[in-house]
C-alpha cells in the first residue's frame, strides 16, 4: 500500500470511527423505549431534521450522477438543480409544519400510521399496501447503495468490489442496529455536512485550476456548455428533459417515506419551519455545486489539464486523484460514501420500522414489551442488511430496474396522498387507494411496457394521473 493510499484510508477510517461512536451514543440515549428507538422520542431539532432529511433524500446520484450530468450537458443540468430545490421549497412551505401538526394529532410513528389514522381505516388495507410498497422499493434501493459502496472503493483502487460492499454494509448495519433512528439522523447530519462541504469547495478549486471564473466561462462557452438547452439547440426532446427530469423530480419530495418521517419527529412546529429553510439552503449549495463541479471538470478535460474519465459520473474521483492532497481525497471518499450511507441507513431503518410497526403491531392483539419491540426492530434491520448484502455480493443486475424508478413509484404513490390529505377536505380512503395503486402502476407501464422514459421521466405522468384520480375518486365516493 502506497503512502497516498495510507493517507486516504486514515482519513476515511477516522470518519468511520465517528459514525460508530454516534451509533454507540444512540444506543446509550435512545434505545430504552420503542418510540425512542424508532423516532428518537420525537425530539430532534431543526439542524438535525433539515440536514438529515436532505442527505437521506440524495444518494450517490447527487454527488456522482449530477456532476456527471453537468459534465455531459453543461448549464442545462442546472434545470435539474432547480427541480430539486423546488421540491425542498414545496416541502418547506406546504408540507413540514402541516404534517408535523397532523402527525402529532394522530400520534403517527410512520407514514402508514398517518395514512390509516387520517383516513379512519379499520380494515388495515392502507397500512398493508403502504408497507408493501415501501419495503419492496426501499430494499431495492439499499442493494443499490451497497453496490455503489463496492464500486466506489474498487474504483479508487482501495479494495476489491466485494470488500467494498462488505465494509459499507457492516458500518451502516452496525450504527443503525445500535442507535436506531437517532443514530441514523445524527450520522446523516454529519454526512450531509461532509457532502455539502465537498460540493461547495471543490467546484471553486476546479474553477481556479481552469484559470479563474472569467476564463472558466469563456472556455465553457467555446465548448457549447453554456446553453441552457444543452449542447444542442432547442428541441422538444430538450423540453421533455426539462419538464420531466427537473419538474418531475420535485414531485417525489412530498411523499418520500424516509424523508418525511423527519417531519413527524421534529421537536415542534417552529423547529420544523426553520428546518425547511435550512434544507433549501443546503439544497442550493449541494445541487448547484454538483453541476458546477461537472462543468469545471469538462473544461479541465478539454483544456488538457485532466484525463478524460471513462464514465462521466467518475469526474469527481478523477479530479480528486489528479489535483488533491490525499487527506482531501479521503474526505472525498467519505463524502461519496456519506451520500450512499445516508440513503441506505434511512431506508433500512424505515423499512424495519414499517415491518414491525405496520405489519406486526397492527395485527397483534397484545402489545409486546418495549425491549422485545426494540430488539425485534434490530433483528429485522440485520436481516434486511444481510439480504441486501447477499444481492449486492452477487451483483444481481436485474434489481436495478426497480431502483431506476423507485423514486417515481414511491413519489407517485405517496406524494398525492400527503398533499390531498392535508389540503382536500373531501379526500377519502377511496381516493387514497386510487393513488397508491395508480402511482406505481403508471410508473411501471410508462417505463417497462410503453418505454416512454426517453421522452419524459415517468414520475411526471405517474404523479399527475395519481393526483387527478385521487381527487376524482374521492368526490365520486364522498357520500359513502
Amino acid at each position: 500500500m502506497t503512502a497516498h493510499e495510507i493517507a486516504i484510508w486514515v482519513t476515511f477510517g477516522v470518519y468511520l470511527i465517528l459514525l460508530i461512536l454516534i451509533g454507540i451514543f444512540g444506543e446509550m440515549k435512545f434505545s430504552k423505549t420503542y418510540e425512542d428507538f424508532v423516532v428518537a422520542g420525537k425530539g430532534l431539532g431543526k439542524w438535525v431534521t433539515a440536514i438529515s432529511a436532505s442527505a437521506s433524500a440524495e444518494s450517490a446520484w447527487l454527488i456522482l450522477g449530477l456532476s456527471g450530468l453537468g459534465f455531459s450537458k453543461g448549464f442545462a443540468a442546472y434545470w435539474i438543480a432547480l427541480g430539486g430545490i423546488l421540491g425542498y421549497w414545496f416541502n418547506a412551505l406546504f408540507i413540514i409544519v402541516q404534517l408535523k401538526k397532523e402527525g402529532d394529532r394522530l400520534k403517527s410513528v410512520t407514514l402508514s400510521d398517518y395514512v390509516e389514522y387520517k383516513l379512519k381505516d379499520k380494515t388495515h388495507i392502507f397500512r398493508v399496501l403502504s408497507a408493501l410498497i415501501i419495503v419492496f422499493f426501499m430494499t431495492a434501493y439499499v442493494v443499490a447503495q451497497f453496490t455503489g459502496a463496492g464500486k466506489q472503493l474498487e474504483g479508487m483502487g482501495l479494495t476489491t468490489y466485494k470488500q467494498g460492499v462488505l465494509i459499507g454494509a457492516i458500518i451502516i448495519a452496525f450504527y443503525v442496529v445500535m442507535g436506531g433512528y437517532a443514530a441514523v439522523s445524527y450520522t446523516d447530519l454529519i454526512q450531509g455536512i461532509v457532502m455539502v462541504f465537498v460540493l461547495t469547495i471543490f467546484p471553486i478549486i476546479a474553477i481556479f485550476i481552469a484559470g479563474g471564473p472569467f476564463e472558466f466561462l469563456r472556455k465553457a462557452g467555446e465548448l457549447g456548455l453554456t446553453h441552457l438547452w444543452g449542447p444542442e439547440s432547442f428541441t422538444f426532446f430538450a423540453l421533455g428533459f426539462i419538464i420531466g427530469e427537473a419538474i418531475g423530480i420535485a414531485f417525489g419530495y412530498p411523499g418520500m417515506p424516509h424523508v418525511i418521517i423527519r417531519y413527524f419527529t421534529v421537536k415542534d412546529e417552529d423547529e420544523g419551519k426553520k428546518a425547511g429553510f435550512i434544507a433549501i439552503t443546503w439544497g442550493i449549495f449541494a445541487y448547484f455545486g454538483a453541476v458546477t463541479l461537472g462543468i469545471a471538470g469538462r473544461v479541465l478535460v478539454e483544456s488538457g489539464k485532466l484525463i478524460h474519465p471513462a464514465d462521466a459520473e467518475k469526474i469527481l474521483p478523477v479530479f480528486t486523484k489528479a489535483f488533491l492532497h490525499p487527506v482531501l481525497a479521503g474526505i472525498v471518499l467519505a463524502a461519496v460514501t456519506a451520500a450512499i450511507m445516508s440513503t441506505a441507513d434511512s431506508q433500512l431503518m424505515y423499512s424495519s420500522t414499517t415491518l414491525i410497526n405496520d405489519l406486526f403491531l397492527a395485527f397483534k392483539g397484545k402489545r409486546p414489551t418495549q425491549k422485545i419491540l426494540v430488539w425485534g426492530t434490530r433483528t429485522v434491520i440485520a436481516i434486511l442488511s444481510l439480504i441486501a448484502l447477499f444481492l449486492a455480493y452477487k451483483n444481481v443486475r436485474f434489481i436495478y430496474r426497480f431502483v431506476l424508478y423507485a423514486w417515481s413509484a414511491l413519489g407517485a404513490a405517496f406524494s398525492p396522498v400527503i398533499i390531498l390529505s392535508l389540503y382536500d377536505k373531501k379526500f377519502n380512503r377511496y381516493g387514497a387507494l386510487a393513488c397508491l395503486i395508480t402511482g406505481p402502476l403508471v410508473t411501471i407501464l410508462w417505463k417497462d411496457i410503453f418505454k416512454l422514459t426517453k421522452y419524459l421521466y415517468e414520475l411526471f405522468p405517474a404523479f399527475i394521473i395519481s393526483l387527478i384520480l385521487g381527487v376524482i375518486i374521492s368526490k365520486i365516493f364522498a357520500k359513502k
